[in-house]
């Protein structure tokens, strides 16, 4: 684990220190407590390291950096993928989140219902809410039928608790993983300059991202700040769609919300006033469910951002998530901004049924495997 002193310089060479000498400190009615350090866990191949830049993973919301080591099945996670092909691993938690401790002073989003978990991420076929839903497979749960309901000391005599949903144990292991998530302009600071010091001085070279949802957000803003130290991105589904939310598209819901002044950041990294925005695309309906949201992009010529010109990125979205219709908008964006951006929908190369926990699901390792040879083949 290590600490950040102070919110990022102008030069973006923000100081940090390990966790034998925090200097941040935080004075409470209560006492004193320690804040603004993220926890960071190395793991490294019992084989020894092959490959000649490590990966960081940085999870989504209102969950953690656990996220990449087992699957709620009890499948090998992400983590262990890619150290089985040789490649040092670091999992990250964010600032506020999991094992980083609780944010001060900085709002937090509520973690998820059960049925907003099931609709939007383990079981959308059930729900049928956006025309992709229905081909969602590859949840790894099971159903069962119960006879005895433990939870409320009840005999239950016609009751079956679906692949994905409550009861189900694989729904359950994953659900229990959910916490409220910490948001805001404070976050995104905290991480970019976190992400930046966990590469320059405890890697001491560059390094790969794989995020998930809003990690992909702090990845981007760190290969602005220290693009010399960032070799390349892969994003799963990266978070939301430029200068709006879709907050309730598994609700079937077309009621975009403004968010994110800056396009995908709540922090600038360039002059907003040189943002001007417009509507591009429709918002379209199959079998009367809604299939494509229509993007807000920034007016050509657009704003560039020079320094993530320099890092690639992978950017995948599953066949059944709720952002397979939202995020080619994000994608639209990072290329007007100046990224090289590689958009594959998975369904395009074969890989069908995910959901937007892709990297828990069956062929979770299929997604790996596109992931480890797309880093193999172009950056060598």
């Amino acid at each position: 684990m290590f600490r950040v002193e102070q919110p990022p310089r102008p030069d973006n060479a923000a100081k940090s220190t390990t966790s034998e000498a925090p200097t941040i400190t935080h004075h409470t009615a209560n006492g004193t407590i320690i804040q603004d350090q993220i926890y960071v866990e190395q793991l490294t191949p019992d084989g020894g390291i092959t490959q000649p830049k490590p990966l960081i993973l940085l999870h989504g919301g209102n969950i953690a950096g656990d996220l990449w080591l087992n699957k709620p099945d009890g499948g090998r996670g992400w983590a262990s993928f890619f150290l089985g092909r040789g490649y040092q691993v670091y999992t990250v938690d964010t600032w506020g989140m999991g094992r980083s401790g609780v944010a001060v002073d900085t709002p937090r989003g509520g973690g998820s219902t059960v049925e907003g978990a099931e609709r939007a991420f383990t079981a959308p076929e059930r729900y049928n809410k956006y025309f992709q839903a229905r081909f969602h497979t590859q949840w790894p749960g099971v159903s069962i039928h119960y006879i005895d309901c433990p939870l409320t000391n009840r005999t239950i005599t016609d009751i079956s608790h679906k692949n994905g949903s409550l009861m189900d144990p694989t729904f359950n292991n994953f659900y229990v993983r959910f916490r409220p998530t910490s948001i805001g302009p404070k976050v995104e600071t905290i991480m970019r300059s976190a992400l930046c010091n966990l590469i320059r001085t405890y890697i001491s070279g560059q390094a790969i991202f794989v995020a998930h949802a809003i990690g992909s957000a702090y990845a981007i803003q760190a290969s602005d700040a220290c693009p010399e130290l960032v070799t390349a991105h892969i994003s799963l589904e990266g978070d939301q769609s430029p200068f709006q939310s879709y907050i309730r598209a598994s609700e079937g819901i077309n009621d975009p919300i403004p968010y994110r002044p800056y396009g995908t950041f709540e922090t600038p990294i360039t002059n907003p006033d040189q943002i001007k925005k417009v509507s591009v695309g429709e918002t379209t309906y199959t079998d009367r469910l809604l299939s494509i949201f229509s993007c807000i992009l920034q007016e050509d010529p657009a704003n560039r951002l020079i320094n993530v010109a320099k890092v690639p990125m992978l950017f995948l979205v599953g066949e059944d998530s709720v952002h397979a219709l939202y995020d080619h908008c994000q994608v639209a964006f990072l290329r007007q901004a100046g990224f090289n951006v590689t958009f594959t929908r998975l369904i395009d190369v074969g890989i069908s049924g995910n959901g937007h926990f892709s990297m828990l699901e069956k062929n979770g390792d299929q997604i790996a495997l596109l992931a480890a040879r797309w880093i193999e083949q172009n950056l060598g």
